[in-house]
């Protein structure tokens, strides 16, 4: 059960959907980590978060980029010849 301090991020992957439950305090770099693990990324890959197009800097929180309840991003591989 989420709570108001809780984001659901719902995260397209190269490996397919990813739906999940971050404190707002999660930083980027933290819920790139936690979905690369999850669906089984290669971290020798760069990856990037994405929200409408803009990529996410990795050091803001989920409450700094003004998050809230649910929230659709894109988890995408850069570098490495992709």
């Amino acid at each position: 059960m989420s709570t108001s301090d809780d984001i659901t991020l719902e995260v397209g992957t190269p490996k397919g959907p990813f739906k999940g439950v971050f404190p707002k305090t999660a930083t980027v770099s933290a819920v790139i980590d936690a979905v690369a693990a999850a669906v089984g990324l290669n971290r020798t890959d760069s990856l990037e978060l994405v929200h409408k197009g803009k990529v996410l800097p990795v050091k803001d929180t989920l409450a700094e980029l003004g998050f809230h309840g649910t929230v659709q991003l894109e988890l995408v591989a850069t570098g490495s010849g992709v």
